[in-house]
């Protein structure tokens, strides 16, 4: 009697209890998610403190919880510890629990290796219909590693006073990420990027990123280093996403609520900037003895203390493009940048003309950064620099 339910046992019980074993395993990795956001902080850096607060703020609003269709992964690299992947979810009771997916010990956050390691493990943990990443950081746009800090402005050093509040994307004991690394380290299309970083809003850095993010927010000066109201911001992100919402967040937490009044953000759509880049052609092509005639001091600035390599794109265009070739530009412009926000100033840089995106104007005694410069997509394409 005993053998015959032992063996009853063995049929339907422990078929049952496997069962159920292997499903609580796996049904995270089995799941498929409608979306989930990817936040990078790389703030190995003198950005800490600020990076602490914004995490804060992200436990403090929307979280999804944990059998929602949405996930909320945040990858840190904090000043004295181990980089470490996380999701974050909220349970019924209000607790915020953070669930360890990955540590990446010795690694460095400014690596294209580290990112791209982050967003491979996000995918194969997460499977999801979309992903959406932000990309949290100091930053110089598309500027070679080490350039903004090592150029001193007209010749000298000039103390910023505003140094303590700025950010100026990855930069971890000295090391920073270029460009085309970032480009590189991206393994797959994302719905968005946004960059909590400076000077990204220029016509570069997206075009570089084309191919890998259907739309993109960044601002084209710098960003303040409260950064976003990531307090807001989760939630249109995970529901929609509703890019104009963050974009508008973001004004209104700068000229409300920090006491600086000063913003500038945009939101690009990518899947125009290849017209784009034909209509510029054509422009550079027909005038280019033009373009290096331009007097930078006539073209509206992104930049302060005269780290003069970041202008107003359509601006400098306007400059010496046709009536005709101005309007076809201007056009094609409005179906990149679709949304943009702006401040009448930023700290003490005066915005009277404000297209939401910038450019690199020529300088033809600095051969080492145009011959850098040349190396991007959009100036292979545009043809602005020979």
């Amino acid at each position: 009697m005993k053998h015959l339910k032992l063996h009853i046992f063995i049929l339907i019980v422990l078929p049952v209890l496997a069962g159920a074993i292997l499903y609580s395993c796996s049904k995270e990795e089995s799941n498929r998610f409608e979306s989930v956001l990817i936040i990078y902080m790389a703030a190995n850096n003198n950005l800490d403190s600020y990076a602490r607060d914004n995490i804060s703020d992200i436990k403090s609003g929307y979280l999804p919880g944990a059998d929602d269709e949405r996930a909320l992964l945040l990858f840190t690299h904090l000043s004295g510890e181990e980089p470490v992947l996380k999701r974050l979810y909220k349970r019924e009771s209000g607790e915020v629990v953070e669930q360890i997916i990955s540590t990446y010990s010795g690694e460095s956050s400014s690596d294209a290796s580290t990112l791209s390691g982050v967003l491979r493990e996000a995918e194969e943990r997460f499977h999801a219909d979309s992903y959406g990443l932000i990309l949290w950081s100091h930053s110089t746009g598309w500027l070679p590693e080490g350039y903004y800090d090592t150029h001193p402005s007209g010749g000298v050093f000039i103390e910023d006073p505003y140094a303590s509040v700025v950010k100026s994307f990855g930069y971890d004991n000295g090391r920073e990420m270029e460009l085309t690394d970032l480009a590189s380290a991206i393994p797959y299309k994302l719905s968005y990027i946004i960059f909590d970083a400076c000077f990204n809003g220029g016509i570069e850095t997206i075009y570089e990123l084309k191919e890998k993010a259907d739309y993109i927010v960044a601002s084209p000066t710098e960003i303040l280093a409260t950064g976003f109201p990531y307090k807001k911001i989760v939630e249109p992100l995970l529901t929609g996403p509703d890019l104009t919402q963050v974009c508008d967040y973001y004004y209104e937490y700068y000229t409300t609520g920090t006491g600086y009044n000063s913003a500038t953000i945009a939101l690009y759509d990518t899947k125009h900037l290849a017209s784009l880049a034909t209509v510029a052609a054509s422009v550079f092509t027909n005038h280019r003895a033009e373009i290096n005639l331009v007097d930078p001091l006539s073209v509206q600035p992104y930049f302060r203390l005269n780290k003069h390599w970041f202008y107003d794109l359509e601006d400098f265009i306007s400059k010496f493009a046709s009536d005709q070739e101005y309007l076809n530009f201007r056009t094609a412009l409005e179906r990149v940048v679709i949304y943009k926000l702006n401040t009448p100033q930023f700290l003490d840089i005066n915005i009277q003309r404000y297209s939401g995106i910038s450019t690199y104007m020529p300088v033809p005694v600095d051969n080492e950064l145009d011959s850098y410069y040349k190396r991007y997509k959009w100036n292979s394409d545009s043809g602005m620099i020979r």
